[in-house]
């Protein structure tokens, strides 16, 4: 009979150190989640009509014919643009990224000197485990290019979509707010709200 009620003893012990150890590990993760910065890098791989303008520092820079297709495009306002917004993911804790982590869901808004632009997610989780501290991430961006801007003519539309993808592009004027889903040991973790990334430093 002692043995029994000793058993069980030790039974409920056992339970009680187990859910104490979750409740820890819960608590490190998430702590650690929200301890997670994100910073937008650069944007790259421009292209206008499937033409790369990121080699591109003036018009002189554009052929005759690549001036005539997008001129076309022009007066029908349908010029197709994509580009790729590439994000920094930093782990500050140094540890972060051993806990075999993943980036469930990435639903973003892309503004473009304060204005939002379009939104997307990414297509696929994006594992975020590994030795490094710092992660990147691709968000690619697909619009007409009149969504984005207008000009009173082509030439002027060309000079201010170089100052975004061309040769000499930043990425100053644009910010991207996101709000993460982080898959982890015990589960998804989503924010709780979002995030607003920019280029002048980890958020």
């Amino acid at each position: 009979m002692k043995q029994i009620i000793m058993a069980k003893k030790i039974k409920i012990f056992f339970l009680i150190s187990v859910f104490m150890f979750a409740g820890c590990s819960a608590e490190r993760i998430l702590n650690s989640i929200y301890q997670l910065q994100f910073k937008i890098d650069s944007v790259s791989d421009f292209t206008l009509q499937d033409i790369p303008i990121s080699n591109k520092r003036d018009l002189a820079d554009f052929s005759s014919t690549e001036l005539l297709k997008l001129i076309t495009g022009f007066t029908k306002g349908d010029i197709p643009a994509s580009f790729n917004v590439v994000i920094l993911v930093k782990d500050p804790t140094a540890t972060l990224f051993d806990l075999n982590i993943k980036i469930i869901s990435f639903p973003w808004d892309l503004y473009v000197n304060n204005k939002k632009i379009i939104s997307g997610n990414i297509s696929q989780p994006i594992s975020l485990s590994g030795k490094e501290t710092t992660k990147k991430i691709n968000i690619k961006v697909e619009l007409n290019i009149f969504d984005l801007l207008t000009g009173s003519n082509i030439e002027e539309l060309l000079q201010t979509v170089l100052q975004y993808g061309g040769g000499n592009a930043t990425a100053e004027n644009i910010s991207i707010y996101v709000q993460p889903v982080i898959g982890t040991a015990i589960g998804n973790i989503k924010y709780p709200e979002k995030i607003k990334i920019v280029n002048y430093e980890f958020r």
